[in-house]
């Protein structure tokens, strides 16, 4: 006979939390940080924005874990407390820079007529590229409203099926499917005729605005905001090649989901514990949690 022990689902350490096992909630948390901070971040932009909103949200989670009623995966109702929490959540500080579709176009525009498409780096840091990448993307991500962008962000970058992407937005899945549509479809109208990676036959390169954008502060080698040095740098190329195999639908999709980081380096189940041994909060009505 094995001695092989199955990992209890998500779903029985929820009963065994409600009841008052520290353990479970601990390891609830530790399930469903790195997702909810990758939402958060694809969201927000900035790391430590997704980090603050993480926090927030993994505490609405456990506050009422109480309401889950167990009629659908776990996930599905924690993405759902997430999206809205972040749907009505403070505008962080790259949304307030209010980009859109017609300044995003805006900007490359004034980079071609600055040149920098003309003048890219000889041998630009793997690291960089994937550093101007990523703001890029992200970048184009805020260019969509909070609605379309979390469609975009859930059918896209996260693979959620109409039905579920329906559940966690509480909209029917018709108006999931057609909210997605129109954000991909905006996503897809501005890579095409944008971006290098998306079509070589485009202007806007990564290594070609990298030095335009080093230059003005806006990419800072010594202080990246998505890559760290510890990363493994990959090839810029093995990914515009792979992106050719593609057809458009998932051009884009590989695109997004080519983010170097979608985990926080903060460790929220241990914070939690914290919070909850020092009694900073009621973490459930059961008080034999506290």
């Amino acid at each position: 006979m094995s001695s092989h022990t199955e990992e209890p689902t998500t779903e029985h350490l929820v009963t065994e939390a409600v009841q008052g096992s520290r353990e479970a909630l601990e390891e609830i948390l530790r399930r469903i940080q790195n997702p909810v901070y990758a939402i958060s971040l694809r969201m927000l932009f900035h790391p430590a924005d997704a980090e603050d909103a993480t926090q927030e949200i993994l505490i609405k989670v456990i506050t009422n874990l109480k309401g889950f009623r167990f009629e659908g995966p776990f996930m599905a109702w924690v993405m759902r407390i997430a999206a809205n929490h972040l749907k009505t959540t403070r505008k962080s500080w790259a949304e307030k820079k209010e980009l859109n579709m017609e300044k995003a176009h805006e900007v490359i525009d004034n980079a071609a007529a600055k040149g920098w498409f003309s003048k890219p780096l000889e041998a630009p840091e793997p690291l960089m590229e994937i550093e101007m990448r990523s703001a890029c993307t992200q970048a184009l991500l805020l260019a969509l409203d909070r609605a379309h962008r979390m469609a975009f962000v859930l059918g896209v970058v996260m693979d959620v099926s109409g039905p579920e992407g329906a559940y966690i937005l509480n909209i029917s899945p018709d108006a999931f499917r057609k909210r997605l549509s129109r954000a991909r479809t905006r996503v897809k109208d501005f890579l095409s005729s944008n971006c290098g990676l998306f079509d070589e036959s485009n202007r806007c390169r990564c290594a070609g605005v990298l030095g335009g954008h080093m230059a003005r502060g806006w990419i800072d080698p010594q202080t990246p905001i998505f890559v760290s040095s510890s990363d493994e740098p990959e090839d810029p190329g093995t990914l515009r090649q792979y992106l050719k195999e593609l057809d458009d639908l998932g051009r884009i999709s590989a695109l997004f989901k080519s983010f170097p980081r979608n985990e926080s380096s903060k460790d929220y189940a241990s914070l939690v514990k914290k919070m909850v041994e020092n009694k900073s909060f009621r973490i459930l009505s059961d008080t034999r949690v506290m």
